[in-house]
C-alpha cells in the first residue's frame, strides 16, 4: 500500500514538473497543495517527506514571486509535517525547509533572523552522517557567507567558509566538493577585496590543490577563475 501511495505522489510531482516547464506556476502550486493535502498526515516517513518537499517547492515558487510571507508559511508548514521525526527522511526534509526559510528571511532583509536560522541548521545537523543532510549544512553556511558579503560582514563571512572546510573538507562525497570549492573560492575573493593578497592566494592555492583535475563543470569554472584571480592579485 505504501509503495502505491509513493508512486501516486511521484506521479503528481511529474505533473508539477510539466507545469513548471510550461511556466504554469499557478497549476504547479495547486499540485503541490494536493500532494501536501493527501500525504502530510501519513504514518510513513517517506510520504511525509514528499509532502514536505511539495511545500518547499511551493515556497520556492512563492519566493521567486516575491511573496516572501507566503513562502515562509509554506516552509513552516513543511517543518510541522516532519517535526519530531528522527528518521533520515524527516531530518533531510527539515534541513531543506530550514535552509530555504533562512534564504527567505535574508530576502526580506531580516539579517539577524536569517543568521539565526542558518546557525540553527548547522547546530542541529552538523554531526549528521547522511550525505544529503551534510549538503544542506554546507549550503546553509555558504548562503550565510554570501549574505554576509552583501552586508560587509567580512569576518563572519570567512568564518562561514572556514566552517564548511572544517566540517567537510575530508569528505569524499561529490555533492560536497562543489560546496567546498565554492567556499575556498569565495574566501579567496573576500580576502582579495580586502587587499590581503597572501591570504587570498592561499585560499586559491588550496582550491587548485584539491580540484585542479576535477571534471565537474562548476568546479572547473571555479578553478579557472581562481587561476585568473591569482594572476590579478600579483599585480595589485
Amino acid at each position: 500500500m505504501s509503495d502505491a501511495r509513493v508512486a501516486e505522489a511521484e506521479e503528481l510531482f511529474e505533473k508539477a514538473e510539466i507545469f513548471s516547464r510550461q511556466g504554469a506556476t499557478g497549476d504547479e502550486k495547486k499540485i503541490y497543495d494536493d500532494i501536501a493535502g493527501r500525504f502530510s498526515s501519513a504514518t510513513e516517513p517517506e510520504l511525509r517527506k514528499l509532502a514536505a518537499k511539495a511545500l518547499v517547492n511551493k515556497g520556492v515558487i512563492l519566493g521567486k514571486q516575491s511573496c516572501h510571507g507566503e513562502a515562509l508559511a509554506a516552509f513552516d508548514q513543511a517543518l510541522l509535517i516532519v517535526a519530531g521525526g528522527d528518521d533520515a527522511a524527516s531530518r533531510e526534509s527539515s534541513a531543506i525547509a530550514q535552509v530555504n526559510r533562512a534564504i527567505t528571511l535574508d530576502k526580506q532583509g531580516k539579517t539577524a533572523d536569517a543568521i539565526a536560522a542558518y546557525d540553527a541548521v548547522v547546530q542541529r545537523f552538523q554531526s549528521d552522517k547522511v550525505p544529503a543532510i551534510q549538503e544542506q549544512v554546507a549550503k546553509a553556511l555558504l548562503q550565510k557567507g554570501f549574505m554576509c558579503t552583501r552586508k560587509n560582514m567580512f569576518e563572519e563571512e570567512r568564518r562561514s567558509y572556514d566552517a564548511i572546510i572544517e566540517l567537510f573538507g575530508a569528505s569524499q562525497e561529490p555533492a560536497l566538493h562543489s560546496q567546498i570549492a565554492n567556499a575556498l573560492f569565495s574566501k579567496g575573493l573576500s580576502y582579495g577585496k580586502g587587499m590581503h593578497r597572501e591570504a587570498a592566494n592561499e585560499a586559491y592555492d588550496e582550491l587548485l590543490r584539491r580540484y585542479a583535475g576535477s571534471d565537474d563543470p562548476e568546479i572547473k569554472s571555479l578553478v579557472g577563475m581562481a587561476n585568473f584571480n591569482k594572476g590579478v592579485s600579483y599585480h595589485f
